[in-house]
């Protein structure tokens, strides 16, 4: 919980990033925190900040303009920063067919990026997720292609040549979109290994498909269920093609008149995905007074469905038609270091759990944390964190936690003008400090 009175503002300037990105925010082992956004300028940028004393200067790195026509969130950066201290941020442009990326070439030390590299892929891209496999030794790039696939790209010599993309998800038009990625930490029966848990779900307006499923990557790429059980799918095996979807679990299947927004996957133990169920009117528009937040917590073998945690009484671009109107404030997980959170290589159970939520609460816009006593059944407000003004005309979204947040910065949102997806945003990066010096 944050310290109002003793928390400083911090404010990165014309700051967003994407609904679908992971790792967007990183608590290194050196202690401090990088996080990577894009601008509404189309600018890539990286920000390293020491968020236990005020004292140290930050630093902020501009790694390239985009040279597209408009600012859109699905040029978003993703960010991997390796057991030896390399950062890797890697980004893309919407229809554009290839991803790029830069590396540092000393330890922690965004001054010393390399040179732009390039990643073709047959098919636009967006929504890049690299992660160190520590296992194996091995960077994994988990990207979107043509809209309606994803596909998998491993490196075993740090960046400098990537292997042939394989497929592992593919629907049609009317399908899944979505994958969030998460790195997690768990005990084994052969000791401790890392996965790769996600959820995916198709858009709430166009896909045909209102269902959230879910499933594991082990560190070797074999598929398991979300109890851990083996799949017939390996990321490393004979290419038979997509994961049958039938062989996911079922998070969420929203009932018949009713459309989901997938929200935000916890790398927990137990394991956490947030969400938001709503009705579509008969012209497609969503109704923000039937629109409310849950969360649902894997436990006993199953994924377990918390009472709505609160309305979210507004979507954020309600006034545009290409399905963005679906957005709302969005929330996060916290599992920080904390006592009311983990680390994820805490491997405990914990029976409470935060979680940061943005929405409009009838009169202002509000960011807030809720906090559950009894296993992710129920939550009840702890705290309220940031509340502008309706008047004001300012809006707040898309809260995110740092991997391996600490309870001084648990938390940072977006706060600005928001209408559209493409191009109609312009919002500074803000979160609150509560320095030790």
């Amino acid at each position: 919980m944050i310290d109002l009175k003793r928390a400083k503002e911090c404010r990165i300037k014309r700051a967003n990033t994407d609904w679908w990105i992971s790792e967007r925010a990183i608590v290194a082992d050196n202690g401090m925190t990088y996080i990577v956004y894009v601008t509404d300028m189309g600018e890539i940028h990286i920000k390293e900040m020491d968020a236990k004393c005020s004292r140290t200067p930050s630093r902020d790195r501009r790694l390239c303009t985009l040279n597209y026509n408009y600012a859109d969130e699905h040029n978003a950066p993703s960010l991997c920063i390796t057991e030896d201290g390399r950062i890797f941020v890697a980004y893309t442009g919407h229809y554009v067919q290839g991803l790029r990326y830069r590396v540092t070439e000393r330890p922690y030390d965004i001054s010393s990026f390399g040179p732009e590299r390039l990643i073709s892929y047959n098919g636009t891209v967006t929504y890049a997720q690299m992660f160190e496999n520590r296992k194996r030794g091995e960077l994994w790039l988990f990207t979107r292609v043509n809209g309606i696939s994803w596909q998998f790209r491993c490196s075993r010599d740090g960046g400098e040549t990537w292997s042939d993309p394989k497929t592992f998800i593919h629907s049609d038009a009317g399908g899944l979109f979505y994958t969030y990625i998460r790195k997690q930490t768990v005990t084994t029966e052969h000791g401790v290994d890392e996965q790769w848990f996600f959820a995916l779900y198709g858009h709430p307006r166009i896909s045909a498909d209102h269902r959230i499923r879910s499933g594991i990557f082990d560190s070797d790429g074999h598929l398991l269920s979300t109890a851990g059980m083996p799949l017939p799918y390996e990321l490393f095996g004979e290419d038979k093609g997509a994961i049958p979807l039938e062989l996911l679990d079922t998070v969420y299947d929203a009932p018949a008149g009713t459309t989901v927004r997938l929200l935000d996957v916890s790398p927990t133990v137990p394991l956490r995905v947030g969400f938001l169920p709503f009705v579509l009117d008969r012209d497609d528009a969503p109704s923000p007074e039937k629109a409310y937040y849950c969360s649902a917590v894997f436990r006993e073998g199953k994924w377990q469905i918390s009472e709505p945690i609160c309305p979210a009484g507004e979507f954020l671009a309600r006034d545009v038609t290409d399905g963005s109107q679906t957005y709302v404030g969005g929330m996060a997980y916290y599992y920080g270091v904390g006592a009311a959170g983990l680390h994820p290589n805490d491997i405990v159970e914990t029976e409470t759990d935060r979680i940061y939520i943005a929405r409009f609460d009838g009169q202002d816009r509000v960011l807030e944390a809720y906090r559950s006593a009894d296993g992710g059944r129920t939550y009840i407000p702890e705290q309220t964190v940031r509340r502008t003004s309706e008047d004001a005309g300012i809006k707040l979204w898309r809260p995110i936690v740092p991997i391996h947040a600490q309870d001084n910065m648990p938390v940072y949102w977006h706060e600005g003008v928001y209408r559209a997806h493409t191009g109609g945003w312009h919002s500074d990066a803000v979160m609150l400090v509560e320095y030790d010096d």
